[in-house]
């Protein structure tokens, strides 16, 4: 294991664990001679954005990929009447056009740059031009393809952040604002003027309001406040909504998607005939650069497991045989896997969105469902509110735990349970406050958790709390026996381990200062707060090595800690070098870099 003794270590590049696709949407149109093709427009994070364009007749397939590294994701989508396809790509902010007669990939420019990054929704009007709400500042912003300019409209809401238009009538701009009072805000390019029309419901009361497109083409309101259809600056009630607009279809109807979207691997397209109902697959042949790595964890069999994100597959990574396999889903979640555990012999995965938790036995054969003999097999969500579980402990009670940031435009994040012998699920919705719980230890020798707390709320919200705090939970009272802010400033503490002799170390940060503490849970103090170099701690990134040490990640750094003097000793500095913290292995420290799983060698 490293010390101060040992070489240099150096960055190894494992492989790449997972190559597919994310945000894919499938638009029927014509190509240079007028026949009907099919323009998959699809998400990856090794590269920008890609589209591949598909002759159904032939399955031949032609592709074009954006050539900005940070156009990832296509957010915002859509074919226009003359058949062109527009894509509005995060987190770059820039609006595309995809030509299937030329085949050409243009970048049309910026949005509405600085303030938003993320295209939500775009639609087109009676006169071609095109309007797209943004996240960030929930701004709307029109184009003009006849001109080529973009016209700023500015914030349609001036508390949140997301905005999803929908041209109405009159000319009108309705615009679908989420997420923490979600409305709709009707905009008048004319005049400039802007005004909520409908309901507004509250996401904390377990409010909910869409805006769409019906089959008659006109905009309706479905809402827990009531429904409607919208016509200019009014809201008319009404008794039952319209089916949703059907999809655009090939030239004799048919409709085309992925057969395969279900298992998140998009290369067979499913085409099917509305008369008949017949339907038949095409395989679908591209390039794609490889998906990011969000959590790498060693499994009860030692082998290395992660999760890639927008698709989540589960891979695995043998270190004896070198073997990397793409495993793919072992859940219904379709974003990433934030937090794993082994009990056992087998492996507890909990994955964004929904805190949905799954349970995976190495030992069996592989076959994802939602049946007993399911493995992996879909368990259900750890509640109503959990959304995002950043960290989960296995042992107390014979129980799985969580701690969660909660849903869109929600505050408080809950620490929750599964206990796997009874099948049953529990939560403390409130334990955190407005914060959220983010961070887990299990303290066996006093029978409790330590849990570390975020600022955050939801995505789509402000925090509603200024510090973080570390408490200890009592699980047989299911009660709170202390709490208390960290020594140093910190807006998360996000990592918590247990030291040889029963101590409790872990990170905390606030902007781009990291702080590394100790805290003694029979004296309920703090004994050192240190800070950490090369950049943020990363998330889950103190463990205890092969040798009895304590180790970290910080963006920059993969480094020795001493608890007795609180001394920091780097192994490995480098600017950026490390975005996703794994286990240390006889063979290495594995970790990851975008999309690459990497390991130090020393």
């Amino acid at each position: 294991m490293p010390g101060k003794d040992r070489a240099i270590p150096s960055i190894q590049t494992v492989g790449i664990p997972v190559r597919s696709v994310n945000w894919v949407r499938v638009f029927p149109t014509r190509d240079a001679a007028g026949r009907d093709c099919l323009v998959a427009v699809m998400g990856q994070q090794a590269a920008g954005f890609t589209v591949v364009k598909l002759d159904p007749a032939s399955g031949a397939t032609s592709q074009a990929t954006s050539p900005d590294p940070t156009a990832n994701f296509p957010t915002g989508a859509l074919r226009t009447r003359d058949g062109r396809v527009y894509i509005g790509a995060a987190y770059a902010g820039h609006l595309y056009r995809y030509d299937p007669v030329t085949e050409r990939l243009d970048d049309l420019g910026a949005i509405n740059l600085p303030d938003d990054t993320f295209p939500c929704n775009m639609d087109e009007d009676a006169d071609g031009v095109i309007w797209i709400g943004c996240y960030g500042s929930a701004g709307l912003t029109s184009y003009d393809p006849a001109t080529g300019a973009f016209t700023r409209h500015g914030r349609m809401d001036e508390t949140d952040m997301y905005c999803y238009p929908y041209v109405g009538a009159g000319g009108t701009i309705a615009c679908n604002i989420k997420m923490t009072r979600p409305h709709v805000v009707v905009y008048d390019p004319s005049s400039g003027e802007r005004r909520t029309v409908g309901p507004v419901v509250v996401t904390e009361d377990e409010g909910s309001l869409n805006l769409y497109r019906a089959a008659d083409r006109q905009l309706y309101i479905r809402s827990s406040a009531g429904d409607f259809r919208v016509d200019g600056f009014e809201a008319v009630p009404v008794d039952d909504l319209p089916d949703p607009a059907p999809p655009p279809t090939l030239s004799d109807g048919s409709t085309a998607d992925f057969a395969d979207r279900e298992t998140q691997m998009f290369h067979e397209m499913a085409i099917t005939h509305p008369g008949s109902g017949n339907t038949r697959t095409i395989p679908v042949t591209y390039e794609s650069a490889g998906s990011e790595i969000f959590l790498v964890h060693r499994g009860p069999d030692d082998n290395i497991y992660g999760s890639s994100i927008l698709p989540l597959h589960l891979f695995r990574f043998d270190p004896r045989s070198q073997a990397m396999n793409d495993l793919g889903i072992c859940t219904t979640a379709t974003g990433e896997a934030y937090s794993m555990a082994n009990m056992d012999g087998k492996l507890y995965i909990c994955s964004y969105p929904g805190a949905m938790l799954s349970v995976y036995d190495p030992a069996l054969p592989y076959q994802f469902g939602k049946d007993p003999d399911s493995n992996p097999r879909d368990l259900d969500r750890m509640d109503e509110i959990s959304y995002r579980p950043r960290s989960m402990v296995a042992g107390p009670l014979g129980r799985v735990w969580t701690a969660s940031v909660p849903n869109y435009g929600m505050w408080g994040g809950p620490l929750s349970w599964y206990d796997p012998a009874a099948d049953q699920f529990g939560t403390y919705r409130d334990i955190a406050g407005e914060a959220s719980c983010w961070s887990l230890a299990w303290l066996q020798a006093h029978d409790l958790l330590a849990v570390g707390t975020t600022i955050d709320g939801g995505t789509g919200t402000q925090p509603r709390v200024e510090e973080a705090s570390l408490f200890l939970w009592d699980y047989e009272a299911e009660e709170k026996v202390w709490e208390d802010r960290l020594p140093v400033v910190a807006t998360a503490v996000n990592a918590l381990v247990v030291l040889d002799g029963g101590l409790l170390c872990g990170t905390a940060h606030a902007g781009s200062e990291s702080h590394i503490f100790v805290f003694d849970p029979g004296d309920r103090r703090f004994t050192q707060t240190v800070p950490l170099p090369g950049g943020r701690a990363l998330d889950g990134g103190v463990q205890i090595g092969p040798d009895g040490g304590t180790y970290g990640f910080t963006t920059g750094c993969f480094y020795r800690f001493d608890p007795a003097d609180g001394g920091v000793i780097p192994i490995h500095q480098e600017r950026g070098a490390f975005q996703t913290p794994g286990p240390m292995a006889n063979d290495g420290v594995y970790f990851t870099r975008k999309h690459e799983l990497k390991k130090l060698v020393f």
